[in-house]
């Protein structure tokens, strides 16, 4: 029980101190982007790394707008042919809706690192991008964006990770894994292993990677190692060679990910809270009449054919929406774990 109070304690203790900042300047009439703030309570707080004084150094003096009146949209990939097809498209409706803000038009700028897009963006070259969640966060953690908007990203708003176990093999929670071994997809893996080693770490339980998958943890602890992809997550699972693995919601519900026939030897043992799916940033230095400006533009695409037509091409995208209410909670609970995966 107390490991469920602390938890719920740590995300309202948040959410009251984003909301305020989030809703602050738009109570005045204005477009206000969300500015994520460090409202942990300090025992968590405290275990993660602190920023530091090279990160909060004052951005350069990157201009509102450029000379030539054009805007830039990023992607952080290395898949040009797949990736930037998506992203002309919203330039191209950009360029002309736009148009009545001073815009000349909308250009596309890839980048392979997500180091090289901070500098961009703190330097001003490059304005806008969507992004899921805890890259968002930690884009924002010295300003060199800030969060504009909910991306329905694949049609879908906000997602969690599933935690699963073989169905009959005693494990029926997560106090079950004490001792046990848990598989995750890879380090990179937002829904496959930051967020449900983030939750296990809030709920109290002491987790210690594995030499060897097969290895058993030492007593009181959750052993973990990685898979490399879904299918290989599902499959340890299924055979016995992992007592626990975690999905994300859409890949667990995806018939191309999981079959009917596994999930039938599968049993969910847990749920996370959802966090928010993606987000469209902008950077600080953006003219902040531009900045209202896109997103009047983009929280509208959704209501025309054309618009429509480009949110497919975009992502899939079904819309776009303020971060506030449900939204804003997804956003918090990501902000927890993401906090919290930074100590790992």
């Amino acid at each position: 029980m107390y490991k469920t109070i602390l938890a719920v304690f740590a995300v309202i203790f948040g959410v009251t101190a984003v909301y305020f900042v989030a809703t602050h300047d738009k109570d005045a009439g204005q477009t206000a982007a969300i500015v994520v703030q460090d409202t942990l309570p300090a025992a968590t707080r405290n275990s993660a790394p602190t920023i530091t004084q090279e990160a909060l150094a004052p951005l350069p003096s990157a201009p509102a707008l450029r000379p030539d009146n054009r805007l830039v949209i990023g992607r952080i990939s290395s898949n040009v042919r797949k990736h930037w097809p998506r992203l002309e498209a919203m330039a191209n409706y950009l360029s002309v809706e736009l148009a009545d803000a001073g815009i000349a038009g909308v250009d596309v700028r890839m980048v392979d690192t997500f180091e090289e897009m901070r500098e961009l963006l703190r330097s001003g070259e490059i304005d806008m991008l969507s992004e899921t969640a805890f890259s968002a966060i930690e884009l924002t953690r010295d300003n060199s964006a800030e969060m504009l908007l909910r991306e329905w990203k694949s049609g879908v708003s906000e997602y969690h990770t599933i935690i699963f176990a073989r169905r009959g093999s005693g494990v029926e929670s997560l106090d079950d894994l004490i001792g046990r071994t848990f598989v995750f997809e890879d380090r990179e893996s937002t829904s496959a292993y930051l967020i449900p080693r983030a939750h296990m770490v809030q709920s109290g339980y002491s987790m210690v990677e594995l030499e060897n998958p097969l290895d058993r943890p030492p007593p009181g602890v959750v052993g973990f190692a990685f898979a490399d992809d879904e299918g290989t997550v599902v499959d340890r699972v299924r055979r016995g060679f992992a007592d626990a693995g975690a999905l994300s919601n859409l890949d667990w519900s995806d018939d191309d990910e999981v079959s009917e026939a596994e999930r039938q030897e599968l049993v969910i043992i847990h749920e996370t809270d959802p966090v928010i799916r993606s987000i469209m940033l902008v950077r600080s230095t953006l003219d902040q009449t531009v900045k209202a400006r896109l997103a009047e533009v983009l929280l509208q695409m959704h209501e025309t054919e054309i618009g429509l037509e480009t949110l497919d091409e975009y992502w899939s995208t079904a819309r776009f929406d303020r971060i506030e209410g449900p939204a804003l909670e997804s956003l918090l609970n990501a902000r927890v774990a993401h906090q919290v995966s930074r100590a790992f």
